[in-house]
């Protein structure tokens, strides 16, 4: 009985954050500082009360959790990405700024449970839709500041670009 409750309201948050999603992309804004902390805070509190509802709702496109440019992800301690619209399953081990910062390195040292911390470096911008390589983001690198905090056993965060 409680799997077949989660699986409707997740079914109902689904539907209603379609709405959110279809209107937040249409003219891919650059999100805020308040934004991202925003959905931070709300993917960590779902993410510790409910831990499979909480990755899937931020993998899932319609999850909403996608405002503007912005949304969080969450990676383990293997650096593997466990919640992400676009990279899921990715490494973080390689995730260097074009100055060649590890940022992965710095969010795993920083990171405490409950406490959000921020670190600026330089990277390019997805904008929805774009069919670019990895590689030719970085040819239109910005500056982009990330949110992160620790939830349970992942590292979490959300980052803006500032214009």
């Amino acid at each position: 009985m409680i799997y077949k409750k989660k699986i409707i309201t997740l079914f109902s948050f689904l539907l209603l954050s379609t709405v959110t999603y279809a209107h937040d992309h249409e003219t891919q804004d650059f999100g805020t500082k308040e934004e991202a902390k925003e959905l931070l805070l709300r993917a960590t509190n779902l993410l510790k009360a409910d831990e499979i509802v909480g990755l899937t709702m931020m993998t899932v496109k319609s999850g909403g959790f996608i405002v503007k440019d912005l949304y969080p992800f969450c990676f383990d301690d293997k650096l593997t990405i466990v919640s992400h619209p676009y990279n899921l399953g990715a490494s973080m081990k390689d995730l260097k700024d074009i100055n060649g910062n590890n940022v992965s390195d710095i969010i795993i040292e920083n990171s405490k449970d409950g406490q959000i911390s921020e670190i600026t470096y330089t990277f390019g911008r997805y904008v929805l839709g774009d069919n670019k390589l990895p590689e030719e983001y970085l040819e239109s690198s910005m500056k982009k500041t990330a949110l992160y905090t620790r939830a349970g056993k992942y590292y979490c965060m959300s980052g803006y670009y500032k214009k």
